[in-house]
């Protein structure tokens, strides 16, 4: 899951910029590998001596960063060595996204009409507010959809958010059984305490937040540190069967990207395994398997790490990290928005053209 973060600015050492960055630099090895859920994963595939390598570099490069700004490119260039999402560095003094870029609202879910046979829902993030927002949608447009033979949903650059917020799609597309695979969460002291007040920090208005933070509290409380521990009555995989399936719409288009990543991939997964649906657009971002991010306050006050507590039990066996998702039909990737309007259509061309 990918959230926006605000932390309180404390601590702040009058230190130079390089000095505090080669302290903030030195603290990451030793966290990763005891709260990360796929440090360990990464260095026994790449080898340790990658990972010296890869931090001498970044201490070369830490040792002369004359501000804050240049310290945050060479704490992201250490941390490309492990993975190349589910893992960020942000400035303290400002809301960030994981791309370190200020936070914005959300964008909004929002339904129209493409053709008489063909609805489309655009659904940009699968953060709490337009998660709110979408159960709206489909109430409101339940009659527009259900009498149209296509349903199009355009996930392009989405980002990710929770998955409940996707859970009232998948009624609109299921077909037949349907396989989901759990997530387990490491227990440590630190993973514990950043859980307690993760929705402080990521979601203070939700109330799916903290029931979830409080069942996740209580579940790494009873485990041995340093362990894995999946939620009580959730198996490794779920095998879902319809409730009911509905006759419209008769198929369903999902549009990618290569932003599409945490819970938007869940989501593609997901939806994927129906036989009513297709995956058109480019290859999704490739972040999934390490997820359930928490921050920590970096030694200097100057920067907090984002990092994965949870990883997903379908690994080994099938790592989405490793290459992302590919479409069923690959679309050139559109440079501005009159060709994202052109893929758009180029995807109801193909759907109305079944039979």
């Amino acid at each position: 899951m990918v959230w926006a973060v605000l932390l309180p600015l404390r601590g702040m050492a009058a230190e130079s910029p390089a000095d505090a960055c080669l302290r903030d630099l030195d603290a990451l090895p030793a966290y990763l590998l005891e709260n990360d859920t796929g440090a360990a994963d990464h260095i026994a595939r790449k080898g340790q001596a990658v990972f010296d390598a890869a931090l001498q570099t970044a201490r070369r490069a830490a040792a002369q960063a004359p501000s804050d700004d240049a310290c945050l490119d060479a704490l992201r260039a250490y941390l490309l060595t492990y993975r190349h999402g589910h893992l960020e560095i942000t400035p303290a003094h400002a809301t960030a996204h994981t791309d370190g870029a200020p936070a914005r609202a959300p964008a909004m879910p929002a339904f129209r009409i493409l053709s008489p046979r063909t609805g489309l829902l655009v659904l940009p993030s699968f953060a709490d507010a337009p998660g709110r927002r979408l159960k709206e949608l489909l109430k409101a447009h339940a009659a527009q959809i259900a009498a149209r033979d296509n349903l199009i949903i355009d996930v392009r650059g989405n980002t990710g958010g929770a998955d409940w917020v996707f859970q009232p799609l998948l009624p609109l597309m299921d077909a037949n059984l349907r396989r989901q695979a759990g997530a387990q969460f490491l227990s440590t002291p630190a993973n514990i305490q950043a859980s307690a007040t993760m929705c402080e920090v990521f979601a203070p208005d939700s109330d799916e937040c903290r029931q979830a933070a409080a069942r996740l509290v209580a579940l790494l409380s009873n485990a041995a540190p340093g362990t894995y521990v999946g939620i009580p009555g959730q198996p490794a995989v779920a095998v879902t069967e319809p409730k009911s399936v509905k006759p419209m719409p008769r198929r369903v288009a999902v549009l990618v990207d290569g932003r599409c990543g945490s819970s938007c991939e869940e989501f593609v997964l997901a939806a994927r395994q129906s036989y009513k649906v297709k995956v058109f657009g480019q290859t999704t971002a490739g972040a999934l398997d390490y997820s359930n991010l928490r921050p920590y306050r970096l030694p200097s006050g100057r920067r907090h790490l984002l990092y994965a507590t949870s990883r997903s039990q379908r690994l080994p066996e099938f790592s989405v990290d490793a290459a992302g998702i590919p479409p069923d039909q690959v679309l050139p990737a559109p440079q501005n928005a009159p060709a994202r309007e052109a893929e758009l259509m180029e995807v109801m061309r193909v759907v109305e053209s079944a039979h």
